[in-house]
């Protein structure tokens, strides 16, 4: 493994393809993984366009697909975030921060915030994303305008012998696994 500990974060609404993909990479990297998902207050203050499902729900989910492709003996830790630095702010094991494009700038704040906090700098892994068919990278917001259905629907009524972790099974959003 490249590490030892790194972290990420997000508010991982409607887990799809995108994240899977995005989760796989962070596992690939090293051998504990800490997820911070954002909780329910702070994703209200982000202002997200679309729906966010409970904590728990998205935390679970997260947790599910983690340990179905963590390695044997590695960890995964998920930890709830109230600000952009969560878990990456306090805790100095942490030797790299996995993000995307979109989720670079605050990325560079977290490992800048460190070192005015004279904690051990952090690698930056950045990731490209996974593109739907349109050409654009995958997101909650498109997949919630796609289902045309009320919030709450998704992850009320899952469909056994689809995968537990996507929503619907929408085609845009599986992919094949790396």
């Amino acid at each position: 493994m490249k590490y030892r500990r790194v972290v990420l974060g997000g508010t991982f609404s409607l887990l799809h393809a995108g994240h899977r993909y995005l989760l796989r990479h962070a596992l690939s990297l090293a051998e504990e993984v800490v997820v911070g998902v954002t909780s329910d207050e702070f994703a209200r203050k982000l202002g997200k366009s679309h729906p966010v499902e409970p904590y728990e729900v998205r935390a679970l989910r997260v947790l599910r697909y983690c340990l179905r492709k963590a390695r044997r003996g590695q960890r995964v830790i998920i930890a709830p975030i109230d600000d952009i630095e969560g878990p990456a702010g306090s805790d100095p094991a942490i030797e790299a921060i996995v993000a995307t494009e979109e989720t670079l700038v605050n990325a560079l704040k977290v490992a800048l915030g460190r070192l005015d906090k004279g904690m051990r700098p952090l690698d930056v892994v950045v990731v490209e994303p996974l593109l739907g068919p349109d050409g654009e990278p995958l997101s909650s917001t498109k997949l919630w305008r796609s289902l045309q259905h009320p919030p709450g629907y998704a992850h009320e009524r899952e469909v056994p012998g689809r995968d537990p972790c996507g929503v619907g099974g929408h085609p845009e959003y599986r992919a094949e696994e790396a």
